[in-house]
């Protein structure tokens, strides 16, 4: 994937975008899905486990990052119960979690670098996914951008951003996204308070964000499936609750 046919598709400084009718596929493009921290992971887990996979017309492998084994045992537990799709690996770069400690987690990532760089060989794109305001998200998800925009890699980062009364979180979070737009190609922010705003008081959580994360697998895939074209065509917008640079 061309950097350039990236940026003079999306164009720089575009504030929301939205995807119309597709042109001829191009070849399909090799993508790496990367969760970072616990967020990212179980949003890594909900995109393989939906239809992303055949819908993207390109071919996925998937990793998970953390620190601490918690995140990644879940991940273990997914690839087990689903034996059918493609196993997600995990690396884990520190024995103990972050919990909240966001110098902690850059510098695990700072340590591993290199094997951060090996595992995007052989890449057009990374879609990094990750929950922001914590510490392995906000530590890690600027720093693999970087990682991959030195390779050469068409960045896509899709990230979940705090609730409005998470205030040292939100702040945080504000902070890593303005790291983010500078950083990666695209950044796409869904906020979590703005998600839950739409469902009844009555509505379950685990209802709300697995509707969440097939709304990010479904605005990923078209995404995807505009970088897959060969045509370019101007003037779409994205979602109304996505951030993009």
């Amino acid at each position: 994937m061309d950097r350039r046919m990236f940026l003079q598709t999306f164009g720089a400084g575009v504030a929301s975008l939205s995807l119309p009718a597709f042109g001829s596929p191009a070849p399909s493009c090799s993508i790496l899905v990367m969760g970072m921290g616990a967020a990212g992971c179980n949003l890594a887990v909900a995109l393989r486990a939906s239809n992303f996979q055949d819908r993207a017309d390109s071919v996925l492998s998937y990793v998970c990052v953390d620190l601490g084994p918690h995140a990644l045992e879940f991940v273990d537990i997914a690839n087990d119960a689903n034996p059918a799709l493609a196993p997600i690996k995990t690396l884990m770069l520190a024995p103990v979690r972050a919990g909240g400690r966001v110098n902690a987690a850059r510098a695990a990532c700072l340590r591993h670098r290199a094997i951060l760089a090996e595992l995007l060989a052989g890449s057009d794109m990374v879609v990094l996914l990750a929950g922001l305001g914590g510490g392995t998200g906000s530590g890690v998800t600027p720093i693999m951008a970087r990682v991959a925009r030195d390779a050469g890699v068409v960045t896509v980062a899709a990230v979940v951003t705090p609730f409005a009364f998470e205030g040292a979180r939100n702040r945080r979070a504000d902070a890593v996204m303005n790291r983010l737009q500078r950083e990666a190609d695209l950044a796409m922010a869904f906020s979590n308070e703005e998600w839950i705003n739409r469902y009844r008081d009555d509505t379950s959580l685990f209802d709300v964000f697995d509707a969440l994360d097939r709304h990010i697998a479904s605005q990923l895939h078209a995404v995807i499936s505009r970088l897959n074209i060969t045509t370019h065509r101007a003037g779409f917008t994205f979602a109304p609750d996505c951030q993009s640079v």
